[in-house]
């Protein structure tokens, strides 16, 4: 294990709050028992059976680890966003821009990360209200 520097130091955690995710993941796991009754009690063949539950197994899990995993992360050397399969790090010096955008159908906010090279990333769990912070965190 090696040494870590001042550059792993987790300044902030932008995440869905533990009581919600309890919430959604119990009416996930409710779902699945739902599908799951539905399937045994529609009298299947067995093999049809096995592939829908196994495809509703499949997604929800992934719905669940999507919703336990996304985050974002912000440390004294960028921001990383935390997915299901995948975390994207961005180094401050490749940061243009930290912007609120707002999506007409429906009305929605996002606060997106615009990068040097111009793509444009939602950061999850981040709102509004954060975009003081986020900005005081970035080294000037």
């Amino acid at each position: 294990m090696g040494v870590t520097g001042v550059t792993d130091v987790i300044l902030r955690e932008y995440r869905a709050d533990r009581r919600a995710r309890l919430k959604v993941l119990a009416l996930i796991a409710l779902m699945l028992a739902c599908g799951v009754l539905e399937v045994v009690i529609n009298d299947l063949p067995g093999w049809v059976a096995a592939i829908l539950i196994g495809v509703l197994t499949i997604v929800d899990g992934v719905w669940a680890l999507s919703l336990w995993r996304a985050r974002t992360v912000v440390r004294a050397s960028g921001i990383a966003v935390v997915g299901v399969v995948r975390v994207r790090k961005w180094a401050w010096p490749d940061i243009q821009d930290i912007v609120v955008e707002t999506d007409s159908s429906p009305p929605r906010q996002r606060v997106r990360l615009c990068d040097s090279q111009g793509r444009r990333t939602t950061l999850p769990h981040v709102g509004e209200r954060h975009l003081p912070d986020l900005h005081a965190l970035r080294p000037r």
